[in-house]
């Protein structure tokens, strides 16, 4: 089977970073000195998406190349480095030079990162930033530097499901932080800054090549990155944080299986088996996190109970519903050919029906290793907001009412909702009065309706004016499922 490592090694006589060594102090520099040259140069994470006018780099899209580079992108240094390590323009080499600087483009070369090119010089890599750290991975559009269809070891850059799940898991204190199906190192790294240390694993080779030199180029100490699948290289570790983006695309067996993409017929091969051993190397009242497409979202918890042997408590996060059509020509995108394209779409639709797949849904599974049960969540907050705060917050919440400490607790309305209190008519009929709790920023849930006594108990809550313990009737079961769901939190 071609590889991008086979392709690399026959056209340019070596693998992407496979002369890099970790263990080499003079590496580790020279890797650190290349982040500093692109932030020299005006590429840094304040700046880098903002010159195309994005707010991530995971935005920026490969079928507008020729309007960010005649219309968006400046001419200094700081554009030159978007040119080239994000649209994957070739340079030639005094302009290379003049900007990226001799050190760091020669190093950068004898790593085969930069090849040759028509008419210069070229990035085999892409860059991103990502919670402050740069990740160099593969091409973020792909056809602008591999031939063909992609290889099973490509390398993916962070995009919007690394973005969400950075913005989606708690983010405390941690001892020992665990990433599974780590890529580029890209969630391994980010949580270095809150944790003692950080493991990623991944059964890609390459994908660890470029993640321990991300390591160096950030100056990361306390990372290490080990070959394999999921939990079997890890002995009997356990972790009191851990994270997964792992390959969740329902796929046909046997056709175009890519490591980064395929997640079985219905995309959960891998999800469940990080879910069944997470019960075992998660300690209690850590941090499980998982980004995902979820199949038929509705029946979740109940394969998730049969992974794991019991429910635990768990906080699915549902933030966008596919249109299963759309999502196919999405993952046939990568073809060129016209009549390629449509052929995989078809193949691909045919098999989400033979696989009884009614639904897709991309979101988030959060666990903190107690039994318990799960809640599904609509979450109204879009991507680019970070709600990992009030994520923890619920945990802490439910954690609190599993230890019945209910009773004498003063409720508040959770944080960073809003009631909402309208009259709506729909003619012939008269007017209602309608009354919704709205999520503003920060805020997990989703926007809901709620009955009269309960929006009565939320604006005593809001006010701090009602114990748990002083409620009875049918209000006192409104109360219940208004705490169970988060929406009125013990203070």
């Amino acid at each position: 089977m071609e590889t991008a490592d086979r392709y690399s090694e026959r056209a340019y006589g070596a693998a992407a970073f496979a002369a890099f060594d970790p263990h080499a102090a003079a590496h580790r520099e020279a890797a650190a000195a290349v982040r500093e040259r692109l932030v020299d140069a005006g590429f840094g994470p304040e700046r880098a998406a903002a010159l195309f006018g994005a707010s991530d780099l995971a935005d920026v899209r490969a079928d507008r190349s020729a309007y960010y580079d005649a219309v968006v992108l400046p001419r200094d240094a700081a554009g030159r480095a978007a040119r080239f390590f994000v649209l994957h323009q070739t340079q030639a080499e005094p302009e290379l030079r003049a900007w990226l600087g001799d050190p760091a483009l020669d190093f950068l070369i004898a790593l085969a990162a930069i090849v040759p090119a028509a008419g210069g010089l070229r990035a085999l890599v892409s860059a991103s930033w990502f919670a402050g750290c740069l990740i160099f991975a593969d091409a973020r559009a792909y056809n602008a530097v591999w031939p063909g269809d992609p290889f099973a070891d490509y390398v993916m850059p962070p995009g919007g499901d690394s973005l969400g799940l950075w913005r989606v898991a708690p983010r405390t204190p941690r001892r020992a932080t665990l990433d599974l199906c780590c890529g580029p190192g890209t969630q391994t790294l980010a949580a270095a800054s809150y944790s003692e240390r950080v493991t990623g694993v991944d059964v890609n080779p390459r994908a660890l090549r470029f993640a321990r030199f991300n390591a160096a180029v950030n100056r990361i100490e306390h990372a290490r990155f080990v070959l394999g699948d999921a939990y079997a290289p890890l002995g009997e570790e356990r972790f009191d944080a851990i994270l997964a983006n792992p390959p969740f695309v329902p796929w046909p067996a046997g056709e175009g299986a890519l490591l980064y993409r395929g997640g079985g017929a219905r995309g959960e091969d891998v999800l469940a088996r990080i879910l069944a051993g997470a019960v075992e190397r998660l300690e209690p009242h850590g941090s499980l996190a998982v980004v995902a497409d979820f199949a038929d979202a509705e029946t979740l918890p109940e394969r998730m109970r049969e992974w794991q042997g019991a429910a635990r408590r768990t906080l699915i996060l549902l933030q966008q519903r596919y249109e299963l059509l759309a999502y196919a020509e999405t993952h046939a995108a990568h073809h060129d050919d016209r009549a390629a394209r449509q052929a995989e779409v078809v193949r691909l639709l045919t098999h989400f029906r033979q696989a009884g797949i009614a639904t897709l849904d991309f979101g988030y599974i959060v666990q903190d290793g107690m039994p318990g049960a799960a809640l599904i969540e609509r979450t109204a907050a879009p991507a680019a907001t970070e709600i990992c705060a009030d994520v923890a917050a619920w945990f802490a919440h439910q954690r609190r009412l599993a230890a019945g400490a209910a009773g004498d607790a003063i409720l508040r309305l959770a944080p960073g909702l809003r009631l909402v209190d309208v009259a709506e008519s729909e003619p012939p009929a008269a007017a209602t009065i309608s009354c919704y709790v709205a999520p503003g920023a920060g805020s997990l849930h989703e926007a809901r309706p709620v009955s009269r006594t309960a929006f009565g108990l939320l604006i005593r809550a809001a006010a701090g004016d009602v114990r748990a313990g002083d409620v009875s009737g049918d209000a006192a079961r409104e109360l219940t499922a208004l705490l169970e769901r988060g929406l009125l939190r013990l203070s």
